[in-house]
């Protein structure tokens, strides 16, 4: 009887803990804002301050959603698309469609958790890192 209470006991925490294990596709799910954009190649502070000033616009206005394959954004314009995940969330692309020039983007995806993601977008000359927080 002892046996079965233990044993009882430690079905319980595993079921407990594999409820609880996010993989990276749950963690990006939802709405994301950008809080930092930086281009790699600039190191001069006019350069990084002018850099900052033309994304403005987007880290406040732009949000992006990540749903079951399909992707939104709301800035400069509404649009949707798609997305794809490798199995460890280390590497996304999304696609926009045929009328962008650079789809799909690839990214390389630095950082994931529930609350922020932080992705690297190379661009042969350079890299562009975005840093997003997720919306409440």
């Amino acid at each position: 009887m002892k046996h079965l209470k233990v044993f009882s006991v430690l079905v319980i925490i595993a079921v407990f803990f594999s409820a609880c294990k996010t993989t990276p596709h749950d963690k990006i799910s939802g709405k994301w804002n950008i809080i930092k954009i930086e281009n790699s190649t600039m190191t001069d502070q006019e350069d990084i301050d002018f850099f900052n000033q033309m994304n403005a616009d987007l880290m406040k206005s732009q949000e992006i959603n990540f749903a079951e394959g399909k992707i939104t954004k709301t800035y400069p314009d509404s649009k949707e698309g798609t997305w794809e995940m490798n199995e460890e969330g280390s590497s996304l692309k999304i696609d926009w469609g045929e009328e962008d020039t650079y789809s799909p983007h690839n990214y390389i995806i630095k950082s994931l958790t529930d609350d922020s993601m932080i992705v690297e977008e190379d661009y042969e000359e350079f890299f562009i890192v975005t840093t997003y927080t997720k919306s409440k």
